[in-house]
């Protein structure tokens, strides 16, 4: 029995977050579709209809078959945790039924992550859905959440008491907006009725998954992993800038936010849309809160636009933009971390936090800066328990395909090789220094 094995199944009942024996993780993130590859899902479906960029994933970075390699790589980087996320068309490819040895594959991942010292941070759900899901049981559908629940079930039986942090969901709202209002992503629904059901049954399907959690790993502690943002005014005076502005914040960054911290959410989304439901369970769901940050918006007011506004980046700090066209404001990472804080009150995990740069010129700026930011709010008493960062590896970004370069490690798609970028040596070092200041173990 592995040592983490062994630790994890002496863990008490009660949730203890952070870990007494590792009170930070400091560690990198990756997610199943973007590095696995070859999982015919519904992403799959939406790239041979020509609605991403860049190209189809294919066989993404081959993590499939080389996993324990990036696993190395990460504890090389002087990591103590590795976030991942479980395939549900993997796992589930037809509905009802599960692919053993897909289950089983993951349990070896996390049995070579206990082996290296670090901690498996677990997501059920990051985008994907198996091809029989929107035609038999959509998220519009309350049959959506028993089919979450089983598949959440069957994962966690299999991955084992080893595995004591899980976010249930990643960026719900980002689905929500996405697949359910705009169109963009699956299903590719642009219907506020649909939006309204989808957001009450994914709710739903966060209390059923934790449940499951907690009956199989007694002890874990579960989250919601959510993308927040800073939203700016752009001309800094004009009045309705500043009031989208800061209905933006309240409604993207706060909406969900509030419905964990009371279980009950009514959000006007412009120009049309309002969500509204009750779901008493969630607070109580709740042990942890994921952050997601990367950037910020700017608004401008105009009609006969999407929304009532126009939004863009802007290079308003002189960093220049990244790669993709993104601002880097790291003061922004403190400010939304007080913002979960007080609107939740439960610890806090940075769960993706990075920046698209082939070239490698900005990365290391960009990792000390939010690292001194993540310290500023630890210093007021933020309880933020561990930083993850977006990526270990340069992935499959989307709908922008395969241009942005998001890792601290290269990959070649040709030979699948990896090699660290000289600013991996940076996030190595910020994180000797961080582990040493918050006596927890590398």
């Amino acid at each position: 029995m592995s040592p983490l094995r062994r630790r994890a199944l002496e863990t008490p009942a009660s949730v203890l977050f952070p870990f007494p024996d590792r009170p930070f993780l400091w560690g990198v993130a990756v997610s199943h579709y973007q590095v696995e590859g070859d999982d015919a899902c519904d992403w799959t479906a939406w790239e041979a209809a020509g609605r991403t960029r860049g190209g189809a994933c294919g066989p993404a970075v081959g993590s499939w078959a080389r996993y324990e390699e990036d696993a190395a790589l990460a504890a090389a980087l002087g990591a103590n945790a590795f976030r991942f996320s479980v395939s549900w068309s993997r796992v589930e490819p037809r509905r009802g039924r599960f692919d053993g040895e897909a289950l089983a594959r993951y349990a070896r991942l996390v049995d070579r992550l206990a082996a290296l010292g670090l901690e498996p941070v677990v997501t059920l759900h990051h985008y994907t859905h198996p091809p029989w899901f929107h035609g038999e049981t959509p998220w519009t559908s309350p049959a959506s959440v028993d089919a979450f629940a089983r598949f959440a079930r069957e994962a966690v039986r299999a991955l084992g008491p080893a595995v004591r942090c899980f976010t249930a969901l990643n960026e719900p709202f980002v689905l929500l907006l996405g697949g359910f209002l705009g169109g963009e992503i699956p299903p590719g629904l642009s219907d506020a009725r649909a939006a309204r059901l989808a957001l009450d049954n994914l709710l739903a399907a966060h209390v059923a998954a934790a449940a499951e959690i907690r009956g199989a790993c007694p002890g874990a502690a579960v989250g919601v992993a959510h993308n927040m943002m800073l939203f700016a005014p752009d001309r800094g005076r004009h009045p309705l800038d500043r009031a989208l502005a800061s209905r933006a914040r309240r409604v993207y960054n706060g909406g969900l936010l509030e419905a964990f911290a009371t279980g009950r959410w009514d959000l006007w989304i412009p120009p049309f849309a309002r969500l509204k439901g009750r779901r008493d369970g969630l607070p109580s769901s709740l042990d942890f809160v994921g952050v997601n940050y990367y950037s910020r918006l700017h608004l401008r007011a105009g009609l006969g636009v999407p929304g009532l506004a126009r939004f863009g980046y802007r290079d308003r700090t002189g960093r220049g933009l990244t790669d993709n066209g993104w601002e880097v404001v790291p003061e922004g990472l403190a400010e939304v971390l007080r913002e979960a804080s007080a609107a939740v009150g439960k610890p806090l995990l940075v769960t993706e936090n990075g920046l698209a740069d082939g070239s490698d010129a900005r990365r290391a700026s960009f990792l000390a800066d939010h690292v001194a930011a993540l310290s500023a709010v630890h210093a007021e008493g933020v309880p933020v328990a561990g930083y993850l960062h977006w990526s270990l590896l340069d992935n499959y970004e989307w709908l922008d395909g395969w241009g942005p370069k998001f890792g601290l490690v290269e990959v070649d798609r040709t030979t699948m090789a990896r090699r660290p970028r000289p600013s991996a040596e940076v996030f190595r070092r910020l994180g000797e220094r961080l582990l040493a200041e918050r006596g927890s173990k590398g």
